[in-house]
């Protein structure tokens, strides 16, 4: 009887099985900006069998993303939960390396940092510290004596307080979109660069593609990755997304032989070195107001580099930047679904660079998958509505 019954439920398994189990159709999404954000969402949601298309009116990360530090980092990111999203990111960061490779080139330096004797410097320091490591963040505070031993050679000037990360890392943010538009491609995923999306377009009052200066693109879902230019597109889906103005200046030298493995945050200056040995630095990371990214400036800001380190080479000025940074009004991503258009997505936000991994991850996950992620419940559009 028991041998009778197992037949049987095998037999009903095996009838139940092609419908049961069948693979759900394969979604089509476009995703509209190629920066940082955009092509880590397009690489995710191509490694998850999407079919996709990132559009662009330029190249992979050469707007926004082109003028970025590139600091990966969770130093100072309040509340907790905007943290952790940082922390996920500089891991997920690790994460891509081992799913694309050694193209994905990455600095694991870590961070230095210290401060003279300014107003409230210390005592902020100090509390950054310790709530970083109460959050299990691998941080700590050194001395002068230690800051002269990591970094050999270095006229520190004035130092009160310092410290170092041991995560932190930092890369090339061309170089690192590039990469991930690249490794979406080799997975399948269209690129239609050189392409300006000049609206979305509706059938029966949904979404079912974006209009382009080359044609009409088709698509289930919309993702709009679109930096600073987000807000009014993302308005004719419903979405508020509000931002507001940060500029950022930077200089780049020609390259020169490897000089810095981490990155240097001085008072008044920060300082990197891509891996193709430009190195990077402006002023430390507040709005750089109406300072010109002129050579004048430039020069100024490799005057300041060579007054922490004498004994580097000649840094001979290659270009400046000046970037906008895309930075939410209340200084946190904002990341979801229209409530009206539920098709339409948008993911835009402050510290891209370092979030990439994660909120490329996680958004297409929602996307693909339809069920919300607890991680980013505290940063949809919803707060602005």
């Amino acid at each position: 009887m028991l041998l009778k019954r197992r037949h049987l439920l095998m037999g009903l398994a095996s009838t139940a099985a092609p419908s049961a189990f069948a693979a759900p159709p394969r979604k089509s999404v476009v995703v509209v900006g190629a920066g940082i954000i955009g092509a880590s969402v397009g690489y995710h949601l191509a490694a998850y069998g999407a079919d996709v298309t990132i559009v662009n009116r330029a190249g992979p990360g050469q707007e926004t993303t082109a003028k970025s530090f590139a600091w990966l980092n969770a130093f100072n990111k309040k509340p907790y939960s905007y943290y952790t999203l940082n922390m996920l990111g500089i891991l997920g960061w690790r994460r891509l390396q081992q799913e694309i490779g050694q193209d994905l080139a990455i600095q694991w330096g870590g961070g230095i940092s210290w401060h003279a004797d300014e107003k409230n410097a210390v005592a902020e320091t100090q509390d950054i510290i310790r709530r970083l490591e109460g959050w299990g963040y691998p941080i700590r505070a050194i001395n002068r004596s230690e800051v002269e031993a990591l970094l050999p050679g270095v006229r520190t000037g004035p130092c009160a307080i310092a410290w170092k990360s041991d995560i932190d890392g930092t890369v090339d943010p061309v170089a690192a979109a590039e990469t991930l538009v690249a490794a979406a491609a080799r997975k399948g995923a269209r690129l239609a660069m050189g392409t300006n999306v000049l609206g979305l377009d509706r059938t029966g009052g949904r979404v079912t593609g974006v209009q382009t200066s080359k044609g009409l693109i088709r698509a289930d879902h919309v993702v709009l990755c679109m930096g600073n230019d987000t807000p009014p597109m993302a308005a004719t889906a419903g979405l508020k997304t509000p931002l507001k103005e940060s500029r950022g200046v930077l200089a780049h030298t020609e390259p020169l032989r490897p000089l810095f493995g981490q990155v240097v945050m001085p008072p008044g200056c920060d300082i990197k070195q891509n891996p193709d040995g430009r190195l990077v630095t402006g002023s430390n990371f507040g709005d750089s107001g109406d300072t010109p990214a002129d050579g004048a400036t430039g020069e100024k800001f490799l005057a300041k580099v060579r007054n922490f380190f004498p004994h580097l080479p000649p840094l001979p000025l290659e270009f400046m930047t000046l970037g906008h940074r895309v930075l939410p009004l209340d200084g946190h991503p904002i990341v979801g679904p229209s409530s009206s258009d539920p098709n339409v997505y948008v993911a835009v936000m402050h510290s891209g660079m370092t979030q990439a991994p994660i909120m490329g991850q996680c958004v297409a996950m929602e996307v693909l998958n339809g069920v919300p992620i607890d991680w980013l419940s505290d940063y949809r559009p919803s707060r602005f509505a």
